[in-house]
C-alpha cells in the first residue's frame, strides 16, 4: 500500500519515518512517498555553518521537557548530539535600559506558548537544528521527491489521486497533509470538506531573523543571560535578540560572538537596521564581520479562538473518508517537538486505518 506524505517539513518527515515502521512499531506495512513543492526539505528549519559559526534561520532549539523530538533523535541515530543551553535568563529592553525578566516571561512577550509545568530550559543539536532534518532525509532519501507540488486531491478507486503541476498524478491508498493550514484548507475544500475552509483563519505572521557576527572584543563582556526581548512600547525594529554564542555551546569560534535579532517589517536593509539598534542597546563597537538575513513571509502560526475545535471538526469529517490525515504546526502547535508529535500521531492513525482495512479485505 502506498502512503503519500505531502510536505517535507519536520512534521512530514517525522510522519514518513513513523510510516516506515521503525518509529511506529505497529500497524500495516506501507510504501511511503514524501512530496514537497520546494527544493529543500526541513521547512523552517535552516542551519548554515560558516567559518566555524552555526547560524540558525528558523528555530534554534526546543524545550528540554518535550520528549517527542528527542525520542525521534534517538531512533534515527542522533540522540548523542543533543546539547543543553548554557546561559539562563533573559532581559527586557524598555527603550532606555535592560531589566531582568522573570522566568518564562520572554516567551510570553513573544507570543510563544510554554507549558508552565515544563520549565524553560532549552536543548538543541551539536551542529544545529538541521542535524535532525539531515538524519531524517538520509533515512528517507529514496522516498523523497522535491519540487513535486500537489495541486489537487480527488477520490480514486483505492484511496486518492494526487495531481501535480504538469498534469502528472500519483495514486495512494492513504495521504497525510503535512502542509500549512492555508494549503490544507484549499486541498480539503476541493474534496468537499467544507469545515476545512475554517483552517484558513490561522494567521502566519511575517518575520525576519538577522544573524550578526562580531569579534568578541566588539561586544561588552557584561551581557547576561540568553538575550533580550523588547517591550511593546520600546520603539525600534528589533523585537528580540538572542546571544547565540552564549545560549548554546560552539555557536561561534573562540574569540568571536554571534547575535541573532528578530526584526519586524522595515523599510531598508534589515541587517543594517538590526546592527544600528543592537549597537545602541548593547554597546557594540564597530561593524559586524558579516550578517545573514532570513525572510519568512509566513512565519509562525497564530491560532484564533476556537482553533482546536475547528481542527477537531475537520478530523471528524476526514475519518469518514478514505485514510487522510492532517499534521503540522498549522494544527497542533508551532514548536518543533509539537510538529514531530503531530506527524507521528498522524502516521500511527493512518497505519491503524490501513491495518483495519486490510483485515476487512
Amino acid at each position: 500500500m502506498t502512503v503519500a506524505v505531502v510536505g517535507a517539513g519536520l512534521a512530514g518527515l517525522s510522519a514518513a519515518w513513523a510510516l516506515e515502521g521503525a518509529g511506529a512499531g505497529a500497524g500495516a506495512a506501507a510504501d511511503v512517498v514524501v512530496l514537497d513543492a520546494g527544493r529543500r526539505p526541513g521547512g523552517m528549519i535552516v542551519t548554515e555553518r560558516r567559518d566555524g559559526f552555526i547560524v540558525e534561520g528558523g528555530p534554534d532549539g526546543f524545550l528540554a521537557a518535550e520528549p517527542d523530538i528527542q525520542e525521534l533523535a534517538r531512533e534515527i541515530g542522533v540522540g548523542d548530539r543533543l546539547v543543553d543551553q548554557i546561559a539562563r535568563g533573559s532581559t527586557l529592553w524598555t527603550g532606555r535600559r535592560l531589566e531582568p525578566l522573570a522566568e518564562g516571561k520572554a516567551a510570553e512577550l513573544l507570543g510563544i506558548q510554554v507549558n508552565a509545568n515544563a520549565g524553560t530550559q532549552f536543548r538543541t543539536f551539536t551542529t544545529g537544528m538541521a542535524d535532525v532534518v539531515q538524519a531524517l532525509v538520509a533515512c528517507l532519501v529514496p522516498r523523497l521527491r522535491t519540487t513535486q507540488g500537489v495541486t489537487a486531491i480527488a477520490p480514486a478507486a483505492r484511496g486518492w489521486r494526487l495531481s501535480f503541476t504538469g498534469a502528472s498524478s500519483l495514486d495512494a491508498e492513504a495521504v497525510i497533509l503535512a502542509v500549512p493550514a492555508w494549503v490544507a484548507a484549499r486541498l480539503l475544500a476541493g474534496l468537499g470538506v467544507s469545515a476545512a475552509r475554517e483552517l484558513d483563519t490561522v494567521l502566519y505572521a511575517p518575520s525576519i531573523t538577522v544573524s550578526l557576527a562580531y569579534r568578541a572584543d566588539q561586544v561588552p563582556g557584561t551581557l547576561e543571560g540568553t538575550g533580550f526581548v523588547a517591550a511593546p512600547d520600546a520603539g525600534g525594529a528589533v523585537r528580540a535578540c538572542t546571544y547565540a554564542w552564549r545560549k548554546y555551546p560552539n555557536r561561534a569560534p573562540d574569540g568571536f560572538a554571534l547575535l541573532r535579532a528578530f526584526v519586524g517589517p522595515v523599510d531598508g536593509d534589515p541587517a543594517s537596521i538590526a546592527h544600528a539598534e543592537l549597537a545602541a542597546i548593547l554597546g557594540i563597537e564597530g561593524d559586524p564581520l558579516w550578517t545573514r538575513v532570513f525572510h519568512w513571509p509566513r512565519g509562525l502560526p497564530r491560532y484564533p479562538r476556537g482553533h482546536a475545535e475547528r481542527v477537531a471538526a475537520v478530523r471528524e469529517r476526514l475519518a469518514r473518508l478514505a485514510p487522510l490525515a492532517i499534521a503540522g504546526a498549522g494544527f497542533d502547535g508551532a514548536g518543533v517537538s509539537a510538529c514531530v508529535k503531530s506527524g507521528r500521531e498522524a502516521a500511527r492513525g493512518i497505519l491503524r486505518r490501513l491495518g483495519a482495512a486490510s483485515v476487512r479485505g
